[in-house]
């Protein structure tokens, strides 16, 4: 005989959540179907069953969260692919009845002929480019072999090893070396490719083992993973267990809403029509919420529906009766039935009630019946939050199924004998902790439960009850809306048939008497028992309100910026994984454009120059969201504000709403009111209230949408969750395109402690001194995806690349520091921080960090030994790392640093300069080269432009006549001393890396002893002129007479291609004798034609001449192999003047 409720019914077991990639064995068979999920399944069925081409389609099922739709996936997988004898049960219990034979038929039918192998995917997965849909694809595919113990090897994949070990021998040839069993296969990569290709599977597992054990992907393309996925097929077919594969892929939505989900969606087109063929046994199963089809257009959705059966997976309120009604399995129905009728025939007008708003009264009145014991008032209510309040119907099971209340009550003895049934307290208890979290929708009756709870305890059990089933009425009726059908309003005859038929409902008009007598909940007029928010003074209240809305929360932004909760939220829930340093501000439509473009631009002033800085647009409601992305687009788009320039500008869709912020304010007013008369425990709940719905707002933020603008760009629609992933990929390399994060592969393959802000003396060492990329094999771990930096940019031997990708930071870096140190005046001194500050402002953003640290260490190798300190000591590379450092270290802190404080020549070479410059005249304004600030240009302006117009080089002077020098009025002779300073001076002017201290030190004593007789020298166009006549004359058996001269000049000039003050004495020797040669031979030759600026006429631009210079080095540095090299010296002496001709000879 029973004596308690569980004797007669017990609860069928189940969780509230599925995973389908977490669920554990058996766990489907909890699954109750309905007409809906019959619908899918006979989709499903006629599709695999093949019969029709125009039925062989993949399929993509789509509901809100919460409806059950990854369940009943789980369960199609399940049919399809579990063993039949495992399927049985369930099949059989479920679809029993004879209604369901059909299905039943069509399921053990389709069973007979197929099996399918289900693969299992979840969101993103590791996805960050529409490329990487390969490697997700096949990883899935593997672990779902794994799982059943299957090896398979096609031959997609040998290939795809083939091609891999092909491209990386060198990568190959380590991991044959470093493995256990591959070196017993293959003692090189080529051997590894032979036994490949003669389809060798020991060779193939040993490298599949290998690789896992060296934790490498060897990833397909997106264009072979058709053929790879056809290949597994068939192998699967071969083996005879399976036919093909189901390929489930839950919370497909991300992917949807993520920016890489149309040109991934693309690419499973292409997949999925292929296995639209009739031949095919394997198909996608995508799960999305509908939001997943936001993007696509009507072609593109026509595109889908072509290839997918697009199912929707709604719940209707009704449905959520029957799950409850199939939570509870009657094992005594006689009894039951028994019980059920004696409560319903003395509540009759209960079930007219519950029964009025279904489509079907008499299936929803037997669902009703298999309830009890749960009142159905309590069964409506529970309804009522799955489908409006709650996230799920999976919160209605979860109420009866993982409720250790509703146990107890079954169990109970004393129950059973009061008949008594579970009442709107139960549901309350279980609901209580989703509405304390939900504070801006259910604040107010929590609050009121909170305040007033140990009174009406005090009053005795049936107090409680009806005190809690009056709250559940006004937390739904808050929430209500268009869905309020009049039966969660808290009226005096809802709150009665809550407790009808039931122990309490005699107590229930004294209770509420008492509750308006109390002021616990006070009777409002229309009789209704609504939830006033406070007991505080209302006068008060209202003006504390008022003041509010016009001074303190004026604007919605000042509401996000009352405590730190919403900075804190978008710090670790919206940007938690950026990888550059950002900052940024909370704004809202002020009412006046410039005033919130100030702010702005204020904010913007605020952060460091390598900090992305982020403007965020929330609005109260959704008239301010339009407003403010006018707004920013409107800014993003003015290039005459260049304080707006690189500002993100971001909109959020979630607007606070004015509901919720006339709650907000009233919370804070409640928190003003209590906190003036020291009501504590108030004043930290309303505070606690403000901050939660700043929170949820927040959080329903992150659940949303955002439109990004910047730069007047394209905007962007972005989801909020993957905010993270869009600044990283998208929006920081806009705005620092030269920033080492603007790397994709370094982006991707770097942890974000590589990011971290840190200054790292080792990494700057390991950039200066190294000598080949296998020097960076000793650096640390967490510093070694540098490796990524430089990889499309330098060789092994850290030169330079032939194909260097245009507008590679490493690359555009380097050139950067080298043309600012090339161009700046070399008279001054060089602050490294005032030259160098600029690569901390986009486009470049660089901050300390492992990444840009290498990046100048890398720059400035080439000034190893030619920077010097203050006091002219050369700074090598060793000093430079901790220059490197310092500078860092300043951007960091913001302070300025004498130690960065240096010059580019010694004291001895300034002072040279400055007497070179003095001696030959060389600031005179009538100098095409004027502006000469260090040795190098005084060197430059003497040979290209001082001896240009002299016409003979500088050496000539030695074999000045002294009659050249009549006109002067002292007496000046070529002394041994004028000769030595002059060849001290043309050797200085030959130097091109000049390293000679005592040459230095030499010619400033010579110029300081000889000043007054070589100025005078110098200034007299004869001593240039006749000199070098002299000289020609003096060469020995050329024997040049007086009426050659002319004619040998000529042909000097002709052959010596060089500017003349580069001639040296030997060069001209040898054109000499050139010259005498060609007038004894009967034909002479014909002369080189002449370059269009005729050669020792004219300057050259010295910045045009240095840049060609240096781009010919670097030419000569990225030759890769002898031959190369000999080729571009033949050409040379193809094409070349004589003058090369003799400087290769000698």
């Amino acid at each position: 005989m029973a004596t308690k409720y569980s004797d007669i019914i017990r609860l069928r077991s189940g969780k509230a959540a599925y995973s389908i990639t977490d669920e554990k064995k058996g766990e489907w068979t909890s699954f109750i179907p309905n007409e809906q999920f019959n619908a899918v399944l006979r989709t499903v069925l006629k599709s695999v069953r093949g019969n029709s081409i125009d039925n062989h389609k993949s399929f993509w099922i789509n509901g809100t969260y919460g409806t059950g739709k990854s369940h009943a996936v789980s369960v199609i997988s399940h049919l399809l692919g579990d063993e039949v004898s495992d399927i049985k049960e369930w099949v059989d219990y479920e679809y029993g009845d004879e209604k369901f034979q059909s299905i039943r038929q069509a399921i053990y039918s389709l069973r007979q002929e197929k099996r399918l192998l289900t693969v299992k995917l979840y969101g993103l997965e590791v996805m960050n480019h529409p490329l990487d849909l390969a490697l997700v694809l096949q990883h899935a595919v593997t672990e779902a072999l794994d799982r059943k113990g299957l090896k398979i090897e096609v031959q997609t994949d040998f290939e795809n090893y083939i091609r891999h070990i092909e491209q990386n021998p060198n990568l190959w040839e380590q991991l044959i070396s470093g493995d256990k069993e591959l070196p017993s296969i293959a003692s090189t990569p080529s051997q590894l490719i032979e036994n490949l290709r003669g389809n060798d599977v020991g060779t193939f597992h040993k490298i599949s083992n290998a690789l896992r054990n060296a934790s490498l992907d060897i990833r397909l393309d997106n264009s072979n993973m058709k053929q790879w996925l056809l290949d597994v097929q068939n192998k699967l077919t071969e083996l005879g267990t399976y036919n093909g594969l189901l390929i489930v892929w839950d919370e497909f939505t991300d992917v949807m809403t993520n920016a890489i989900g149309i040109p991934v969606l693309k690419e499973l087109q292409e997949l999925v029509e292929t296995l639209m063929n009739i031949e095919n046994n394997s198909y996608f199963f995508l799960i999305s919420h509908p939001s997943a089809f936001n993007k696509l257009g009507s072609e593109q959705l026509k595109q889908t529906d072509g290839r997918y059966f697009r199912m929707k997976y709604n719940m209707e309120p009704v449905s959520a009766f029957k799950i409850m009604s199939r939570k509870f399995e009657i094992i005594d129905k006689e009894r039951h039935t028994e019980m059920c009728n004696q409560f319903y025939t003395l509540n009759p007008q209960l079930l007219e009630l519950f029964t009025s708003a279904s489509n079907d009264m008499e299936e929803t009145r037997q669902d009703l019946f298999n309830l009890f014991p749960l009142h159905p008032g309590t069964a409506h209510l529970a309804t009522f939050y799955a489908t409006v309040v709650g996230s799920s119907s999976r919160s209605v099971f979860e109420f009866l199924g993982q409720n250790d209340a509703i146990v107890d009550f079954l169990n109970s003895e004393e129950t059973f004998l009061n008949r008594d049934t579970i009442t709107a307290d139960y549901l309350w208890d279980y609901v209580l902790k989703v509405f304390q979290e939900n504070v801006s929708d259910f604040g107010a009756v929590t609050e009121r439960f909170n305040s007033y709870k140990q009174l009406v305890s005090n009053e005795g059990e049936e107090y409680m009850v009806v005190f809690k089933g009056v709250l559940l009425l006004n937390a739904f009726n808050n929430v209500a809306a268009e869905n309020n059908n009049g039966l969660v309003t808290p009226s005096v005859e809802n709150i009665k048939n809550l407790f009808a038929g039931t122990r309490y409902e005699n107590s229930v008009d004294e209770v509420l008497d008492w509750f308006n007598k109390e002021g616990v909940i006070q009777r409002a007029p229309g009789g209704l028992y609504s939830v006033q928010f406070s007991a505080l003074p209302s006068g008060e209240i209202e003006e504390k309100m008022t003041e509010m809305r016009q001074v303190q929360f004026r604007y919605t932004y000042q509401i996000l910026r009352f405590s730190d909760t919403a900075a804190t939220a978008f710090k670790s829930k919206f940007m938690q994984k950026v990888i550059r340093p950002y900052s940024f501000d909370f704004f809202s439509d002020v009412q006046n454009e410039a005033q919130l473009r100030n702010q702005i631009k204020k904010g913007r002033r605020q952060t460091k120059n390598s900090a992305l800085y982020l403007a965020l647009l929330f609005g109260k409601n959704n008239e301010e969201v339009a407003k403010l992305k006018d707004f920013a687009e409107k800014c993003a788009e003015d290039e005459n504000d260049k304080d707006l320039k690189n500002i993100v500008f971001v909109v959020f869709d979630s607007a606070l709403t004015d509901q919720n912020y006339d709650m907000f304010i009233e919370f804070q007013a409640n928190y003003a009111c209590a906190s003036s008369h020291g009501f504590l425990d108030q004043q930290a709940v309303h505070r606690e209230h403000a901050i939660e719905m700043v929170k949820e707002w927040m959080d329903a933020a992150q659940r949303g949408n955002a439109i990004i603008f910047i730069n007047g760009n394209d905007s962007q629609s972005i989801s909020v969750r993957h905010l993270s992933s869009v600044v990283n990929s998208s929006v920081v390399p806009m705005i620092f395109p030269y920033g080492p994060d603007a790397i994709d592969i370094l982006r991707q393959k770097a942890p974000n402690t590589f990011w971290r802000q840190q200054n790292s003396k080792e990494i700057v060492r390991a950039f200066l001194l190294a000598s080949s990329k296998a020097d960076f094999d000793a650096l640390s771990s967490q510093m070694r995806p540098v490796q990524y930096l430089i990889q499309d940019c330098l060789d092994d031997n850290l030169n330079w690349k032939p194909d260097v990708p245009e507008g590679h930071p490493f690359k555009v870096v380097y050139d950067k520091v080298n043309s600012i140190i090339k161009h700046a005046d070399k008279s001054l001194p060089f602050n490294f921080d005032d030259k160098f500050s600029l690569l901390t402002k986009p486009p470049y953003g660089l901050y300390s960090s492992f990444a840009a640290m290498a990046m100048v260490a890398f720059a400035l190798r080439p000034w190893d030994g030619k920077i010097f300190d203050q006091q002219g000591k050369p700074r090598d590379k060793n000093a430079l790392v901790g220059d490197i450092y310092t500078l860092f270290k300043v951007w960091d802190e913001g302070k300025s640093n004498n130690k960065l404080n240096f010059k580019f020549q010694t004291p001895e070479e300034g002072k040279l300069c400055k007497s070179l410059v003095s001696l030959f005249k060389l600031n005179s304004s009538s100098n095409a080269y004027s502006d000469v600030s260090s040795l190098k240009d005084a060197r430059y302006a003497i040979t290209a432009d001082f001896l240009g117009k002299k016409n003979a080089p500088l050496w000539s002077i030695k074999y000045a006549p002294d009659v050249a020098f009549k006109d002067l009025p002292i007496t000046i002779t070529i002394t041994k001393e004028i000769k030595q300073l002059t060849d001290d001076i043309v050797e200085i002017c030959q130097e091109s890396d000049l390293r000679n201290p005592a040459l230095v030190t030499e010619t400033l004593r010579l110029i300081d002893e000889q000043r007054f007789e070589m100025k005078n020298i110098l200034n007299v166009d004869a001593a240039f002129s006749e000199g070098f006549n002299n000289f020609l004359e003096s060469i020995e058996f050329v024997n040049i007479k007086d009426d050659e001269i002319e004619d040998a000049r000529k042909f000097i000039e002709q052959n010596l291609q060089s500017t003349v003050g580069y001639w040296t004495e030997e060069e001209v020797v040898n054109a000499a004798k050139n010259w005498r040669l060609s007038k004894s031979s009967p034909e002479p030759p014909t002369p080189p034609v002449k370059p269009t600026q005729p050669v020792g006429t004219g300057v050259s631009d010295p910045n045009i001449l240095e840049e060609k210079r240096n781009k010919a080095k670097n030419r000569i540095k990225a030759i890769g192999s002898l031959d190369e090299a000999k080729t571009l010296l033949s050409r040379l002496c193809d094409e070349c003047g004589e003058w090369l001709l003799d400087k290769i000879n000698s």
